[in-house]
């Protein structure tokens, strides 16, 4: 019998690619703007969009462009697009997370677009708000309830009637940090299986089971009852993830 666990393995580097795609409205007229990675500053129908703000507390990456927005009156509207870079594949055991805004200071929500995996690893978000003054907003990423890996990623974005200082526009920096991502797949027979240490052995390699795990059918199990499933002799498929000094299927 050949099961298939789902993991993660966290060693090596990959580079945040962010689908930044900048809806602006200014009164009527309404134009889709790409925000190059490397731009610091981006104006747009006297809008100017400055930098990115980035939380990484715990295991998942939040990052939210922009980090300022200088608008030339009150009551414009400007778009805030959140991107959250996971540490593990999605779905996960914790599947609850979620992605909001509180404490708004001179600010008005106005709409928020559906959260959505732009792969197993990204889900993107969209906020269009309103800038009643000087003002800001939080962006907030929950980590999913019991979620081992952190609590909360949190960054504030500040808001601005009118324009930037030449030397704000020159010091804005808007490099997204990496997130290091990897993952390995282990084939192999099952060789041992240790209730007491909470761990399984494919290939002479020492897997460790953590948390809650949920089935195709949506059946969920805690770490010790997943382990009573396996058994020594059948052969597997696992991805793991490298955490901590030890393996971990996910």
């Amino acid at each position: 019998m050949e099961r298939r666990l789902v993991i993660a393995f966290i060693i090596c580097a990959i580079l945040i690619v962010l689908p930044f795609a900048v809806k602006l409205a200014e009164n009527s007229l309404q134009s889709e703007v790409s925000l190059p990675q490397q731009n610091t500053t981006l104006v747009s129908n006297g809008i100017y969009y400055l930098g990115s703000a980035v939380s990484h507390e715990g295991s998942d990456l939040l990052c939210v462009v922009p980090a300022k927005a200088y608008v030339p009156e009150a009551g414009t509207e400007v778009t805030i697009n959140v991107t959250v870079k996971f540490k593990h594949a999605q779905p996960c055991p914790y599947p609850d997370w979620k992605i909001l805004t509180e404490n708004p200071v001179n600010v008005e929500v106005v709409s928020e677009s559906e959260t959505k995996l732009a792969d197993a690893y990204t889900a993107v978000k969209q906020y269009t708000v309103k800038v009643l003054g000087n003002g800001a907003l939080d962006v907030v990423f929950k980590y999913g309830s019991g979620c081992p890996y952190g609590t909360e990623e949190r960054v504030t974005v500040y808001f601005y009637i009118g324009t930037p200082s030449e030397e704000e526009i020159a010091n804005t920096s808007a490099q997204v940090p990496e997130l290091n991502t990897t993952e390995k797949v282990i084939v192999g027979v099952i060789e041992e299986v240790n209730l007491g240490e909470r761990y399984f052995v494919v290939n002479s390699t020492k897997i460790a089971i953590r948390g809650k795990w949920r089935s195709n059918e949506g059946a969920e199990y805690n770490w010790k009852e997943m382990l009573a499933l396996l058994k020594v002799g059948e052969r597997v498929e696992v991805k793991a993830t490298y955490e901590d000094g030890e393996w971990k299927a996910y």
